[in-house]
């Protein structure tokens, strides 16, 4: 079974300029990443913001 997280970016905090702040996206990625979480989707949300979906297996116990 599959965990899923979902991350919102509003663009106000990862637009500087005309441009998206991408150092600020690739740590919040990388944080997820050493959690073990694995980026499963990314997606702009018109002028609101960015989304980013996070899946992780599920542990068998």
């Amino acid at each position: 079974m599959k965990k899923y997280k979902v991350v919102f970016f509003p663009i106000e905090e990862v637009q500087v300029e005309n441009k998206i702040d991408t150092e600020r996206i690739e740590e919040t990625l990388n944080r997820y990443a050493e959690k073990g979480w694995r980026l499963g989707q990314i997606a702009l949300c018109g002028q609101r913001g960015l989304i980013c979906v996070f899946e992780e297996e599920e542990k068998e116990q």
